[in-house]
């Protein structure tokens, strides 16, 4: 690419070490659009979120040598950056409590291997429109204020920051205007927001948002959930 055009290009770190595989992703990424840059190791990988141009998106496999999974997902969160990338993992297990606990962890997303090229780029796309600064203007709901651009929930003079899946099942909840919605219409897509979540996922989302309104903003904000319903935001005046 020849001068601002690479700018264009969505830029992924692949964190893999298979010696086969990681070429191989970082090949099929880069014909889908993608900027992409491979490093096998969790130690590499906190090397390069830390430094500009920073990553966009994380792809990162659960299988590391130097690092477990969960951890891995775990450290490469904990960095303080203003502008978290989106972090997608992908592992060989099936097994829903893995993929849970990788949610639960912060992961975004995550992927089963093997997997078709085309789901990965297109997964990767849906994330990125839905990670990058978002042209809605902000939305409030009562004396909350949800910002799309960055990300934040502002109550007064308090604030907390979501991932992009976080903040997304918030933004429905909002919209629907402390209605009930069922885990699995939370996890619809929509125009213009085009990722789905399973019930599963939806319920993780929940309980990690439920636990950071509550360190930020005390009782004053809920999710709260009905066995026929769903769940409905409550925010006290």
């Amino acid at each position: 690419m020849v001068g601002g055009a690479s700018l264009l290009r969505p830029r992924v770190l692949l964190v893999e070490d298979h010696p086969d595989l990681g070429p191989s992703i970082q090949r099929g990424l880069i014909q889908k659009g993608f900027e992409v840059e491979l490093v096998t190791t969790l130690h590499g990988a906190l090397h390069r979120i830390s430094r500009a141009p920073r990553p966009q998106m994380v792809v990162l496999d659960l299988s590391l040598p130097d690092a477990d999974g969960l951890e891995a997902v775990r450290a490469l969160r904990a960095v303080p950056l203003p502008d978290p990338p989106i972090l997608l993992v992908l592992t060989v297990y099936r097994d829903l409590d893995l993929r849970v606990r990788a949610l639960e962890a912060g992961a975004d997303d995550f992927m089963v291997k093997p997997f078709a090229m085309e789901e990965l780029a297109a997964r990767l796309h849906a994330l990125s429109r839905r990670g990058r600064s978002d042209r809605r203007a902000p939305l409030t709901f009562g004396p909350l204020l949800l910002d799309p651009v960055h990300r934040m929930v502002r109550l007064e003079g308090r604030m907390v920051e979501l991932t992009p899946g976080e903040f997304t099942i918030l933004w429905r909840l909002a919209l629907a205007g402390g209605g009930p919605i069922r885990a699995g219409d939370l996890g619809e897509p929509r125009a213009g927001d085009p990722i789905e979540f399973s019930e599963g996922a939806v319920r993780v989302l929940i309980h990690r948002i439920r636990r950071k309104l509550h360190q930020a903003f005390g009782g004053r904000v809920e999710i709260r959930w009905h066995r026929v319903e769903g769940y409905r935001l409550e925010v006290r005046e």
